[in-house]
């Protein structure tokens, strides 16, 4: 009875049910009343009890949540990076192991493992520490990949993540030929990123923007700009937003970084919630363009889910798709690579009990099976916390990452209110659908 959510934003309240997406807008008394019932501070108003129960009945049972086949891996090919950030959680690539480089013979037992079904679509992406480092296994696992496609009747997707430091003309040659999307790792203009992210010959940013310009010439796939967003740099994030989308990459991120208090580049909680503040306003800007040019997550799945009913029961599918150390060994996910608790068996023993164990505990992390989730108003927006932030912010992979649900939180009130402007308005509803349906388009 209490699983619905009040949003006010000055004269306005609706009503949000998270259960069946119905919005209702309120009049001034009924808010008071609904706030104050949801408080434990009255009771429920007699004008809303029957709405709730009608709610509750509309309410339509939990769909089946069909999970375990691996459709997508992520490969560590270079446990080894040529930079040195401050605030890399992956330690180089050395949090999966020792420095190693992958040998094509692991990549390819991996694939011919896992991507076995014809017709069927999977993924492969390489990473780090700096996959380019290792560009002789790279090659040879696409190569791989394709042969496998040809015998089995079945597409791979191949992607990587770099820092763009290291390209050459071959790699770029053949990332053009072979790759559906590249992802470059820069934080933003130079004076911010060359803080942070840095090695032996100094910044990163010069060569990863003259690097960014070339993959975008040669390669046909995507090439989007991700990157962390330092303590420090927290008060210039919409700025440095901005910026990354000027450099001609076909999307950019920043996500917060989620280094110990002790590091230079931890984020602290007035830090925080200065990029929460920035980060809702521009979903709210978003909202008001219609979801048009750039936009945030949020933005994108509170139109996407209220518009076709979609409900995100999960965050992401780790424990089904893998990461797979330079020394075969797989792991339930790349952010808990190396850590012994979500270690899967190698690539090569089909039949380990630890593939099971975990295999188990990641199948029940659904938001309807999380205690902290199922209260939660905004479940189905987020799917969870990722689960690597999660057991790395609570101790455990079943708790999501409280900074993570405040801005989940802020955020999707603050498109849902947006939502509500754009479906009062024919011109705008028109455009928001049509831009939803060319996204749920790229996106699939």
């Amino acid at each position: 009875m209490r699983d619905f959510h009040l949003i006010e934003d000055g004269e306005t309240a609706v009503l949000f049910f998270p259960a069946t997406y119905r919005l209702f807008r309120l009049p001034g008394a009924q808010a008071a009343g609904a706030k104050a019932f949801l408080e434990g501070r009255g009771p429920m108003p007699p004008k809303l009890a029957p709405v709730v129960e009608e709610e509750s009945r509309r309410a339509p049972p939990a769909d089946p949540k069909p999970w375990g086949e691996t459709d997508s891996l992520c490969l560590y090919v270079a446990q080894e990076c040529n930079l040195a950030c401050a605030y890399c959680y992956n330690d180089g690539g050395r949090a999966a192991g020792p420095v190693r480089m992958m040998a094509p013979e692991v990549a390819e037992a991996a694939f011919r493992r896992f991507f076995t079904e014809p017709g069927r679509q999977y993924a492969a992406s390489f990473y780090g520490g700096e996959p380019l480092l290792n560009f002789r296994t790279l090659r040879a696992a696409v190569e791989t990949g394709r042969r496998l496609e040809g015998e089995r009747g079945l597409k791979i997707a191949f992607s990587l993540t770099t820092n763009g430091t290291v390209l050459t003309d071959e790699m770029l040659d053949f990332l053009g030929e072979h790759f559906a999307s590249a992802t470059v790792s820069l934080d933003g203009p130079k004076v911010i990123n060359d803080h942070f992210r840095r090695g032996t010959g100094g910044g990163s940013h010069d060569r990863a923007v003259a690097n960014l310009r070339r993959l975008k010439e040669r390669c046909r796939g995507r090439v989007t700009l991700k990157g962390t967003l330092a303590g420090p740099a927290v008060p210039f994030y919409s700025d440095s937003l901005a910026y990354l989308g000027r450099l001609g990459a076909d999307g950019a991120i920043l996500t917060p970084a989620g280094t110990p208090q002790d590091n230079p580049a931890a984020i602290g909680d007035g830090e925080y919630r200065n990029f929460v503040r920035q980060h809702a306003a521009l979903t709210a800007d978003a909202m008001a363009r219609q979801l048009e040019g750039e936009t945030t997550e949020e933005a994108f799945n509170v139109a996407a889910n209220l518009l076709t009913r979609r409900k995100l029961r999960r965050h992401c599918n780790a424990g089904r798709d893998l990461a797979v150390a330079a020394d075969g060994s797989l792991y339930a996910c790349h952010g808990l690579a190396g850590i012994a608790e979500f270690y899967m068996g190698k690539v090569d023993e089909p039949g380990s009990p630890d593939f099971r164990r975990v295999q188990e505990t990641f199948s029940a992390l659904d938001v309807d099976s999380s205690e902290e989730c199922t209260a939660c108003w905004a479940r189905y927006f987020c799917g969870g916390s990722c689960y690597a932030h999660g057991y790395f912010a609570t101790g455990g992979v079943h708790r999501p990452d409280p900074r993570h649900c405040q801005l989940v939180r802020r955020c999707t009130e603050t498109a849902i209110l947006g939502f509500l402007d754009a479906m009062g308005q024919a011109e705008k509803r028109e455009r928001l659908m049509a831009n939803v349906k060319q996204s749920i388009g790229a996106h699939a």
